[in-house]
């Protein structure tokens, strides 16, 4: 085993000395509003036929979900609205939505119908 450097004096350098072994990385922290259960679900009804995507759950401020609309139009690159406490996204995104909603922070994403 080497021996640490004298003048390095971190608190890491300073517990490694000492025969701690570094932990992994901590999961980032979940962004605001994605904390808690968010439900992704398919519906037709009442649309004139046409499938839509349902993202609710999301406890953000008005302005701030109309952000995650834009963000979710630029990433999925189709349409995105919001509907009072929803987000519609149009056509059948379930699965990107669900990966998309995870890889940036959600804690629990819900699948529905």
């Amino acid at each position: 085993m080497t021996q640490p450097d004298p003048s390095d004096t971190t608190l890491g350098a300073l517990l490694k000395a000492r025969g701690f072994a570094a932990s992994a990385p901590a999961a980032p922290p979940a962004a605001p509003g994605l904390t808690g259960k968010i439900v992704v679900r398919r519906e037709r009804k009442g649309r004139g036929g046409k499938t839509v995507t349902l993202v609710s759950g999301v406890s953000l401020p008005p302005p701030a979900l109309d952000a995650l609309a834009r963000d979710l139009r630029k990433a999925l690159g189709t349409g995105a609205t919001v509907e009072g406490p929803d987000i519609v996204v149009a056509g059948d995104q379930t699965d990107r939505l669900r990966i998309w909603l995870l890889a940036h922070g959600a804690t629990k994403v819900v699948m529905g119908n």
